[in-house]
């Protein structure tokens, strides 16, 4: 890959304070930096993660070897022992490198949580094509591998737990976090078949034999009134297959006390169903 990526696409996948920090990298630095971890996963177009171990979204590098080890101001470096491709871009008329998205991955798990780590391995297998990354079997591979790296442990512990097919980060955490409240496995993107209208829905997170649905109702989704439109139609007829459809937001995921409300709120559904 030999892409250009101007200042102006920065500010629009970034906050101007983070798209600052790589172009201000860019500068000082007097050799091509391999960017790596989360920065490598931005510069891709990958979706913000809920990193716990910074500040901030920080600037990190990638180098083969602690002789090569350098320091700046505001950039980590990663020494990283595990053999990894990179492809170059231009970032401010300088030619930068990237990482491949299993290293990039891989090495941002010194930085993620649990939940987080699980969230970055669903969007590297998106369904959507055009943003699906790697095959889980190709992250399995390299994680299991011999060569020992800082995060390996957690990231054994994500790939047991991550999904092919799924849709958003949201409805990643949504699904984790019914996992750590001790609900089932919920099955994602289940396809629904309408029989009289013949349409398909996908159900976010489902329970087929309970006949429940886990709908996460994102803002980012229904900017439109179509968007509604479609949403409300899908709702009308889930419920009209005697589907119970229980909408969940970000704070229901976020704050605790919503969350608490969500879950009481799930078992009481899955008590009627199962009494």
């Amino acid at each position: 890959m030999n892409e250009i990526i101007s200042n102006a696409s920065l500010y629009e996948s970034m906050s101007p304070t983070e798209a600052n920090a790589y172009l201000d990298a860019v500068r000082r630095s007097r050799v091509i930096l391999s960017f790596a971890g989360l920065s490598a996963l931005r510069l891709m177009g990958f979706p913000e993660l809920k990193h716990c171990h910074e500040a901030r979204y920080p600037v990190q590098v990638c180098i083969a070897g602690s002789a090569n080890r350098s320091t700046m101001r505001g950039v980590q470096f990663i020494n990283w022992p595990v053999p990894y491709q990179v492809s170059s871009v231009e970032v401010d008329d300088r030619m930068v490198c990237i990482v491949d998205p299993i290293s990039a991955a891989l090495q941002a798990l010194r930085s993620l949580d649990h939940i987080e780590a699980v969230v970055m391995f669903d969007a590297l297998m998106s369904r959507n094509s055009s943003h699906r990354q790697v095959l889980y079997e190709e992250l399995e591979k390299t994680i299991y591998g011999n060569v020992r790296f800082k995060g390996k442990t957690l990231g054994k512990w994500a790939i047991r737990r991550c999904e092919e097919g799924t849709d958003s980060p949201m409805e990643s955490r949504l699904r984790i976090k019914l996992l750590k409240s001790r609900f089932p496995q919920p099955v994602v993107n289940f396809k629904v078949h309408h029989p009289h209208t013949r349409e398909n829905w996908l159900v976010d997170l489902a329970y087929p034999q309970l006949k429940i649905a886990i709908e996460y109702q994102g803002a980012e989704f229904h900017t439109s009134k179509e968007s509604l439109c479609k949403d409300s139609r899908k709702i009308s007829a889930l419920q009209g297959l005697g589907w119970s459809v229980i909408p969940v937001t970000s704070d229901d995921v976020f704050i605790q006390e919503h969350w608490d409300r969500f879950v009481d709120t799930l078992r009481a559904v899955i008590s009627s169903k199962t009494n």
